[in-house]
């Protein structure tokens, strides 16, 4: 029979192991997807202005809704990684990743995620809806999403892609380097975002705008651009960048298609 000292004893050493058992336990590890580098030579728009663009709605599958990693270990079933987890939610960060990397690549200040409280006037907007995004048993991360460019009145869709992009990770690549090879997903299509962009950007520039109405409307709106002679004078700039500065465009002076539909109330 045992005595009760031996009783102590041996619950000591019982709460001692299963401490020992818990300060063991493997710590949890947190991942952020990264962005463009800043040195980055951006991809500029033919527009004189900064393009303005909204990032957002972006919606993704229900199976990236949580913390942990996930693998596809078949095609029909999901591997968690429960010690390897995403930082923030994954939505949130992809929205930001992509909008920093299309201020890079098209070289403004003026992208921002959606939907915000107070969102300036935009000339774009980009709805990203992703199928999945995840390392396959093969090793190659797949990002799978459709996006829309939309016009500045958020409801003419300008056009609507598809992107299946592919990344390969080395063979027992470790979890970091399967948050690298998706980051470098979600880079190539701000890549493929951002070319159309600067073409759609490029179209607009290109549609004819009038300097002469563009100074009659200034003059109309109290700037004096000087003669409306149809010439890119300073004073025709100086009035440009008054008018711009009052109503919380990007300044630069130059004449636009946006600046003349912006005077004109077409816009």
């Amino acid at each position: 029979m045992m005595t009760c000292p031996k009783i102590r004893s041996l619950a000591l050493a019982l709460v001692g192991l299963a401490l020992a058992g818990c300060s063991g336990s493997e710590p949890a590890n947190y991942y952020l997807l990264s962005n463009l580098p800043a040195p980055e030579t951006p991809i500029r728009a033919t527009s004189s202005d900064q393009l303005a663009v909204g990032v957002g709605p972006v919606s993704l599958p229900m199976y990236l809704d949580r913390p942990q990693l996930v693998a596809r270990a078949s095609p029909n079933r999901l591997d968690l990684a429960e010690f390897d987890r995403w930082a923030e939610p994954l939505q949130d960060m992809f929205s930001r990743t992509l909008a920093e990397n299309l201020s890079a690549l098209i070289g403004t200040d003026l992208v921002y995620v959606m939907p915000r409280r107070h969102m300036p006037e935009l000339d774009y907007q980009v709805a990203v809806e992703v199928f999945r995004f995840d390392r396959s048993a093969d090793g190659k991360v797949k990002l799978l999403a459709r996006w829309t460019i939309l016009a500045d009145d958020n409801a003419t869709t300008l056009l609507t892609r598809r992107s299946m992009i592919i990344e390969p990770t080395p063979p027992e690549s470790d979890p970091e380097a399967v948050i690298v090879a998706l980051s470098r997903t979600v880079e190539t299509l701000g890549r493929e975002i951002a070319r159309d962009l600067q073409s759609l950007a490029g179209q607009a520039t290109t549609s004819s705008y009038d300097v002469t109405r563009i100074q009659n409307a200034l003059r109309f709106k109290g700037y004096d651009p000087g003669p409306a002679d149809g010439v890119m004078g300073p004073r025709t700039r100086d009035a440009i960048r008054r008018y711009q500065a009052d109503h919380g465009t990007q300044v630069t002076g130059e004449p636009s298609r946006r600046l003349q539909d912006l005077l004109t109330g077409t816009s």
